[in-house]
């Protein structure tokens, strides 16, 4: 439900503001001190942050739990906190032992120390606790409340009894810093002093920079053998010399965070001979982004001016501003010196169309606010194809000519593409009354083709793309037979059906005819073995005849066999006749 109610709150008030750089897990809510310790009786103030890691936020939500037997709520301060509307107001309830918020701001900041809130309780009982955080978001000023929340630091904190003293003024809650571990070692005499120290800083590795981080640090240093002491200080003065006082042998020390500002480290080293020269080493803390500020467009924010002027400034007091990073749409981030702004940016060449544009203004320890405005830029008129050769011979020399007309002196661009592949590209002006043409004289292939128009004036201003009707391109007809042409390749299609169907006919032909001769000659051997099985009758009827005396049976034998024979060779005759047809 708390998610819900934040991202409404996103949509009412972070005015669909982009974040720089596609947003990712990379945000920590976190407690700051990490660790604390005080007396029973007193105050306890700890400040919740965030840290963007450099990604654009605009607003956070967190339920804050505290054991209530040791600790108890007394206040909650919003001065110093970047976010100025409150969807929950800061409440907490002693009860339930539970502080909770929701919070955002009408644009973008990034920062390594984002003030949240800051909250106070009293010590009532003595013990050890935590402070943790949960039902937690923070979202991305990119315009759906992305959740980039990747990490959640508590505190721990430690109430001891308090000693029974004469009354004092109330001590301030002590942050807890781990004291230095001493080295117990015999130190190598020497003739000189010791040298300066050379000091290594983690949270702070280079002492020409801001940084936007706070937090108890860490400072080492290398310990030559000869070194019997150690000196420190930490200050406002950047040649301060600590006290000739040793503090013990020690090869690194912590010290508590540090506040917004510049401050100065000094560490010096004691030997046999005396004190050496001490090292000052500089650190510069700056927690807060650049004050809010307004995006305007000279032009207006609708208007046909390719490159619109966009007018804004703003300034950081304590590190100074570094840059103003600018990003159009979706496009590349464009930085622009804060040393070189002059107080107006203007845009290249913008297409038609509306766009966001988002201007960031980041200073020298990153910290960052930023602002967005969407401008709309008005198309100039777009050209008319008047005519374009809609049907070429890929062989022809002539070109793809394309005419039309436009405002008068100005430029059209072209562009021919074969389905989404770009083809070639051409420009060329129009005349005093608007006309102009253009001839694309490269050879094409055959297939489809558009060829696509648009208008540019002298500022650089484009009109909306003009396509041109379909353009065919296919080979010259070998074969025309009445309405129907046939190119190179229809003609070779042709012949290869008619060799085709030829061949095949006289596949089938063959075939048919030698079924049809099949059949003839099984019938005419049907016939033939019928014929000489009634010459063998008559033969046979013959010899029977002989054996007998009468005459007239010889007579009647010897004119059936004649017969007999004479229907044999007609057969035979018209069985071949048949068989050449």
């Amino acid at each position: 439900m708390r998610i819900k109610l934040l991202l409404s709150f996103i949509v009412l008030f972070a005015t669909g503001v982009f974040a720089y750089s596609p947003a990712a897990s990379a945000a920590t809510l976190f407690i700051s001190p990490p660790s604390v310790e005080v007396g029973t009786g007193d105050k306890l103030t700890l400040d919740i942050k965030i840290d963007s890691e450099g990604v654009g936020l605009n607003a956070a939500q967190a339920v804050i739990r505290f054991p209530n037997d040791i600790l108890e709520a007394t206040g909650l301060d919003k001065t110093g906190s970047a976010f100025s509307f409150w969807l929950e107001e800061p409440n907490f309830s002693n009860a339930d032992g539970v502080i909770s918020f929701i919070g955002g701001i009408p644009y973008g900041v990034t920062g390594g120390s984002i003030q949240v809130l800051k909250v106070t309780f009293t010590a009532k009982g003595t013990g050890s606790g935590s402070l943790t955080v949960s039902d937690a978001a923070v979202t991305a000023s990119d315009g759906s409340g992305t959740n980039i929340l990747s990490k959640i630091v508590s505190a721990s904190f430690t109430v001891v009894p308090k000693k029974v003293v004469p009354p004092t003024p109330v001590p301030a809650p002590v942050e807890v810093v781990p004291p230095p571990v001493e080295i117990v070692r015999k130190p190598v005499p020497t003739g000189k002093l010791p040298v300066k120290p050379a000091l290594k800083i983690q949270l702070y590795p280079d002492e020409t920079r801001w940084y936007n981080l706070t937090s108890v640090f860490n400072v080492a240093w290398e310990l030559p053998l000869d070194v019997t002491g150690v000196t420190s200080a930490l200050n406002n003065q950047p040649n301060y010399v600590p006290p000739k006082k040793s503090e013990g042998l020690f090869e690194n020390k912590a010290f508590p965070s540090l506040a917004d500002g510049v401050q100065y480290l000094h560490i010096h080293f004691q030997n046999n001979v005396g004190w050496g020269p001490a090292a000052h080493y500089r650190l510069a803390v700056d927690t807060q982004p650049p004050l809010p500020f307004d995006i305007s467009v000279i032009e207006g924010e609708s208007s046909d001016s390719p490159t619109p002027t966009l007018q804004f400034g703003t300034n950081d007091a304590l590190s100074g501003l570094k840059e103003y990073q600018i990003r159009i749409g979706d496009g590349d981030l464009i930085k622009v010196s804060a040393a070189d702004y002059t107080g107006t940016y203007t845009l290249p060449i913008l297409t038609p169309g509306k766009r966001q544009v988002i201007v960031k203004a980041v200073d020298n320890a990153e910290n960052g606010i930023e602002d967005s405005i969407t401008i709309e830029t008005l198309p100039i008129a777009s050209p008319v194809i008047t005519f374009v050769t809609q049907e070429l011979f890929s062989e022809e020399t002539r070109g793809l000519n394309v005419k039309g007309t436009s405002l008068p002196d100005i430029k059209i661009l072209f562009q021919l593409y074969t389905g989404e592949a770009l083809i070639a590209e051409g420009a060329t002006s129009s005349d005093e009354m608007g006309n102009w043409e253009f001839t694309f004289d490269q050879p094409l292939r055959n297939g489809d083709y558009k060829v696509t128009a648009q208008s540019r004036d002298a500022r650089g201003a484009l009109s909306l793309v003009v396509d041109s009707p379909s353009i065919k391109v296919k080979s010259k007809p070998i074969i025309q037979i009445g309405p129907l042409q046939l190119g190179r390749g229809g003609a070779i299609g042709l012949l290869l059906f008619v060799l085709l169907a030829g061949f095949g006919g006289g596949v089938w032909f063959y075939k048919k005819r030698q079924k049809k001769l099949a059949l003839r000659v099984s019938f005419a051997e049907a016939e033939i073995t019928k014929i000489f099985q009634l010459l063998k009758a008559d033969a046979e009827r013959l010899l029977k005849v002989r054996e007998t005396p009468t005459a007239g049976n010889d007579v009647y034998a010897i004119q059936r066999l004649q017969e007999n024979i004479q229907k044999m060779e007609n057969y035979i005759k018209k069985g071949v006749e048949k068989i050449k047809k």
